[in-house]
């Protein structure tokens, strides 16, 4: 089996206010850590891989 190599690494950051009131960044974390926000994040980049024919042959994995 052919090994495979990293070509590329995309980081998000996302930012916050440092004053915001803690009840709406504790919410702001758990959108962050759930299910549906990273399901939605995944489709996302296979809506926009796929835009890409010569990405096809690419292989893309999405973690935390």
């Amino acid at each position: 089996m052919a090994e495979s190599v990293v070509i590329d690494d995309i980081h998000i950051t996302i930012r916050i206010l440092n004053d915001l009131p803690e009840t709406q960044t504790e919410a702001i974390r758990r959108t962050l850590q759930g299910d549906d926000f990273m399901n939605r994040l995944r489709r996302a980049v296979r809506v926009a891989v796929r835009a890409f024919p010569e990405l096809a042959v690419a292989r893309m994995s999405l973690s935390r």
